[in-house]
């Protein structure tokens, strides 16, 4: 009986020192200074996100323009050799592109200096540009 006795309170003094422990949770910011300070360096993440998805973006349409350039110096290149009716044609689709290729490069401009939300606006307008350029490169190679 002693045995038992010893057991239930070895059993009893264990389940209460077991009651007793809590987990202990990060204090909430109470401050108002925590509070700022929390909120200053959730906000500069997003920023700093949102400069990456950015910057990402831009390099991805730069070398899409880049090889862009080159399809349209290659046909610059191309036109050279050709005369009469084929080459008018041809010289006003290269102006055409010019300008198309003036209005993604001025896109893409702006949003390399963009900051914030900003980018996310002009975003579309760039893909826009480039894949007009991008089927007029190809409309007029084809022409060639």
């Amino acid at each position: 009986m002693n045995r038992l006795l010893m057991l239930l309170l070895l059993g009893l003094s264990l389940a209460l020192s077991a009651c007793g422990k809590k987990e202990e949770a990060a204090p909430p910011a109470t401050s108002a200074e925590g509070v700022k300070k929390e909120a200053t360096e959730a906000i500069g993440a997003a920023e700093e996100q949102a400069k990456k998805m950015r910057d990402e973006f831009a390099s991805k349409a730069q070398q899409e323009m880049d090889e862009l350039n080159a399809k349209l110096a290659e046909l610059r290149t191309k036109t050279q050799t050709l005369t009469g009716e084929a080459k008018v044609k041809i010289d006003q689709q290269i102006k055409n592109l010019e300008q198309e290729q003036k209005a993604a490069a001025q896109k893409l401009g702006e949003l390399k200096s963009a900051t914030g939300e900003k980018w996310n606006e002009l975003k579309a307008g760039v893909s826009e540009a480039v894949d007009r350029f991008k089927k007029s490169v190809k409309t007029a190679k084809e022409g060639t």
